[in-house]
């Protein structure tokens, strides 16, 4: 179960896709004066690629109060919440309760974050094609990706490659050792 907290310790949080929100802000609906994160009680959570905020916020100008619901995106952008506060607050114990994380600034999860880090920084990257190398393309498209044909499979230095899936749209990603971007935007295994 989540517990309530003030909403700056939650922060900052890192997406699966690398990105990170260090910081959250909302503007008070009375006075229109910025508000952050230290003057909000309430709980974040990350699930999957999106984080999920619900508050109970005090305006330090108007001492207005005011809830906040909204959800941020994995590329920072915030989605207001229509549900009412008691039913998106169930949503939220319901999602804690189904062992997803949340982020904290505390020691223990500095640590763990810092390992998962490390470890993932020691894993070998794959390998990327330089637009110069000589590989040979299947005649079978898959289909189109970015204007340009998806081939079945490629074959470079004696080594047949077949097609996983496409570059996020994003760009943010990561090859696995086994794993070899081609033309930019296209990311094959061996077969």
């Amino acid at each position: 179960m989540i517990q309530p907290d003030r909403l700056d310790r939650f922060f900052p949080i890192k997406y699966p896709n690398g990105a990170t929100v260090s910081r959250f802000a909302k503007h008070c609906p009375h006075c229109k004066q910025l508000v952050k994160a230290s003057s909000m009680e309430g709980m974040a959570l990350l699930l999957q690629d999106k984080v999920f905020v619900l508050a109970e916020a005090r305006c330090p100008h108007c001492q207005h109060g005011f809830t906040v619901k909204c959800v941020i995106d994995e590329h920072k952008q915030v989605h207001p919440v229509g549900l009412p506060a008691f039913l998106y607050r169930m949503m939220l114990q319901w999602g804690a309760r189904k062992q997803v994380h949340t982020f904290r600034q505390q020691a223990d999860w500095r640590m763990a974050q810092q390992a998962a880090d490390d470890a993932e920084a020691a894993q070998p990257a794959g390998t990327q094609l330089p637009d110069s190398a000589l590989v040979q393309k299947s005649e079978d498209i898959l289909g189109n990706f970015m204007g340009q044909p998806i081939h079945a499979w490629i074959l470079h230095n004696g080594q047949r490659l077949v097609y996983d899936r496409a570059v996020p749209p994003g760009g943010q990603f990561r090859l696995a050792a086994n794993e070899v971007l081609f033309d930019n935007r296209l990311i094959y295994r061996p077969a």
